[in-house]
This record gives structure tokens, C-alpha cells and sequence, in this order.
């Protein structure tokens, strides 16, 4: 029998589908992480919401399972990714899911860097402590950004603020409570054009060209203003 990966409710248990309720009442066993695989026992596995092994010790376990020639099927079911990002307005072409921010200044700076000129919205989990920081440090380095904060989504008390990054940092400053997704909007087309820009002075100061008359040369040859280029430069 094949393994079961069984999509639990994120919040609200009326989402459960009724072949996962069947699935699990009709395994032998349900598990998280378990050696007994290879005994022909059906088995399902869940995790506490959600589908597993999306940012879950899960997809360990199915990777060996799948690595041990154990058959693997999957029932599809509540997403928080997905759920997130339709109650943000910012869907596009495509998306990117990135799990968990990072939790280390550097490489969250590092992060919105790489999304500087990047198009299509983005989705992170993150964590009600580290909320602040993070969106603090976001609108650091894309202030007009949209953003949405989903919380405690299919719940009672779900929410979901919507705002440029500078807005939704004003209203998270404090740690708020319960399971957060965070959807980032795309670039918009003058971001993309800037962080293009920027490249290209950076291009010519590690060329030898000064900062300064970088800036000019690519400001007089894009349109960009001198000063959008110069100062981010420094």
C-alpha cells in the first residue's frame, strides 16, 4: 500500500476533505515520522496543519520512503501558501515560496535584494516574534512595496492587512499572536528599472569609474535621476 500524505485544516477543521477523513479512517497507522514503512501496513501521514513536508520535517520522511521504493500518494487539501496569497490581491503570473525568512539580519538583507527587480509576488511564512524585525528591515530596503500579513488564516480571528511595506511595519511593530503568512508584492516596473540601474553603476565602479560619475553616465543614458543611483550606491 502506498504511503498517504494527508492536507490537514490550517485552522477551520470544516476544510478537511472528505477523502482525507477516509484516508485516515481506514489506516492502520497514522504517523509523522515512523520506521515502519515497508511492513505493507496502509499508512497516512499528517501534520499538525496543512500539507506535509511545506516547510515540514515531513518531506524527510517522504524522501526516504520514496527512496526505499515505497509508493507515495498525495491528497491535496488546505495550503497556507496558496491561501495566503489569493487573500493578498498581489497574484500574478507565477509566485515564488521561499519558506521560513531568514533569521540572521545579513541574509534577510540579502533576501530583499535579490527581490529587488524581481516581478512576481512572493510568499514566506514567518514568526509572530520575529514579525517586527522582519518587516521593519523590508521596508528598510523597498519601503513602497505591497505587502499583506495574513494571520491566523481560516480561523476565528483570521486577518489579513494589506498595505505598502512602510504601512504594514507601522501596524506590526509589536508581535502580534498566532501562525503568520507574509505574501510581498512584485516590483513594480519603476523598482525594476532602478535595481537595473544600480547594477549597471555598480558594473562601472568596479570598472574603476567613480561613484559619482557612474551615476551620471548611466542616469544621462536611462533617465533614472542621479540622485536614485548615486546615494543607494554609497
Amino acid at each position: 500500500m502506498p504511503l498517504a500524505v494527508c492536507a490537514t485544516p490550517i485552522g477551520n477543521l470544516e476544510d478537511v476533505t472528505l477523502r482525507v477523513l477516509r484516508e485516515l479512517a481506514e489506516a492502520e497507522l497514522v504517523l509523522c515520522e515512523d520506521p515502519r514503512l515497508e511492513a505493507g501496513e496502509r499508512i497516512a501521514l499528517a501534520s499538525d496543519a496543512g500539507l506535509p513536508a511545506v516547510s515540514d520535517p515531513g518531506a524527510r520522511l517522504i524522501a526516504a520512503v520514496i527512496g526505499a521504493g515505497v509508493p507515495v500518494t498525495v491528497l491535496p487539501g488546505p495550503s497556507a501558501v496558496e491561501t495566503a496569497l489569493v487573500a493578498s490581491g498581489l497574484v500574478g503570473e507565477r509566485y515564488q515560496f521561499v519558506g521560513y525568512l531568514p533569521r540572521a539580519e545579513r541574509a534577510l538583507r540579502a533576501l530583499w535584494e535579490g527581490l529587488a527587480a524581481w516581478p512576481h509576488p512572493v510568499v514566506a511564512f514567518e514568526s509572530p516574534r520575529r514579525l517586527p524585525a522582519s518587516l521593519a528591515s523590508l521596508a528598510e530596503a523597498h519601503p513602497i512595496r505591497r505587502v499583506a500579513v495574513c494571520r491566523e488564516l481560516t480561523k476565528r480571528f483570521e486577518e489579513v492587512v494589506r498595505g505598502s511595506a512602510i504601512e504594514v511595519a507601522e501596524r506590526f511593530s509589536e508581535a502580534p499572536k498566532g501562525e503568520i503568512t507574509v505574501v510581498v508584492g512584485g516590483a513594480a516596473a519603476v523598482e525594476v528599472e532602478d535595481a537595473q540601474a544600480l547594477e549597471a553603476v555598480a558594473e562601472l565602479v568596479a570598472e574603476g569609474v567613480g561613484r559619482r560619475r557612474a551615476a551620471e553616465i548611466v542616469s544621462r543614458l536611462t533617465g533614472v535621476a542621479r540622485n536614485r543611483l548615486y546615494r543607494p550606491s554609497l
